[in-house]
């Protein structure tokens, strides 16, 4: 499951280890720009796409990088 830490079993459950740097990846979160539930590809993405990443920063239309949003 995890390359970054000790996986643990909790009430049946896979967990990571407590301070695990991978953590971040099994957990939706909320677009900043449009609201939408998405799972990031990186740590500090804030945005579910590149559309919503340059709405959102106010940056011109292809300045982003698709692949840091690719599945």
């Amino acid at each position: 499951m995890c390359i970054a830490c000790e996986v643990v079993r909790i009430n049946g459950m896979l967990c990571h280890e407590t301070g695990c740097p991978e953590a971040w990846k099994d957990y939706a979160r909320e677009c900043a720009w449009c609201g939408a539930d998405y799972r990031p590809t990186y740590r500090e993405q804030n945005c579910c796409s590149t559309e919503c990443a340059e709405a959102y920063y106010g940056l011109p239309e292809g300045s982003v990088d698709p692949a840091d949003y690719a599945a």
